[in-house]
């Protein structure tokens, strides 16, 4: 952006409008891939969906040579990451007893995000001192959206061998169309349990600022 002629402080601005277009676009399609995922066997194909579409969108990162090719990218792959994790942690009732479910979650999380530092060290050496050894910095950013596709590709595998959807309700001849009268099912639930709904609406913020902090 800077080699366009674009400020920093614009090109934050930009970097930002994109990732909240992502939070949008996801809010928005979340509770309806949700809901549609919520029926009998597609669940894991709708996640294997998003998680290629976030994989093949990092690693297509590498691409682009103008910032506005760059952020239309990155808001591919970040819808495809975000999107992906709404099946993700859908899945966790399925994968464990309700006994084991906090211990499990709780693992996921750590193993995430320490086996998260493995590949973000390589990418850091790579970048810092690709130099040393005849690497541009363009390379090396190339081979680090590269290795980060890969390592989040191959970490997926298990899970996309070993799950079965196990909760879930019968397919109907017009799954789309059911997808929205489930919804708005599960909205007029939520309306009777006020609990619920300013749950849901205070996590929403509160993860929307822990993410906004990560991706600033």
């Amino acid at each position: 952006a800077s080699s366009s002629g674009i400020s920093a402080a614009d090109s934050t601005a930009y970097f930002s409008y994109a990732t909240s277009l992502v939070t949008i676009i996801v809010a928005i399609l979340g509770p309806v891939l949700g809901s549609f995922a919520d029926t009998k066997g597609y669940k894991k194909p709708v996640f294997t969906f998003f998680m290629m579409m976030g994989v093949l969108g990092c690693a297509g990162l590498a691409v682009p040579k103008t910032w506005l090719a760059f952020l239309a990218v990155y808001v591919i792959a970040k819808v495809g990451f975000n999107a992906s994790l709404v099946f993700y942690d859908a899945m966790l009732p399925e994968v464990t007893t309700e006994e084991r479910m906090d211990n499990v979650s709780s693992l996921g999380y750590a193993y995430g995000y320490i086996g998260s530092v493995v590949p973000f060290v390589v990418c850091l050496v790579l970048v810092l001192l690709g130099g040393k050894i005849g690497l541009s910095m363009t390379t090396a950013m190339v081979l680090s959206f590269l290795i980060i596709a890969a390592w989040w590709l191959v970490c997926t595998l298990p899970l996309l061998r070993k799950y079965r959807q196990k909760a879930y309700v019968e397919a109907t001849p017009h799954p789309i169309r059911d997808t929205f009268s489930q919804l708005a099912r599960t909205f007029q639930e939520v309306k009777g349990q006020k609990h619920i709904f300013l749950y849901l609406l205070a996590f929403f913020f509160f993860i929307d600022g822990v993410y906004t902090i990560i991706d600033m």
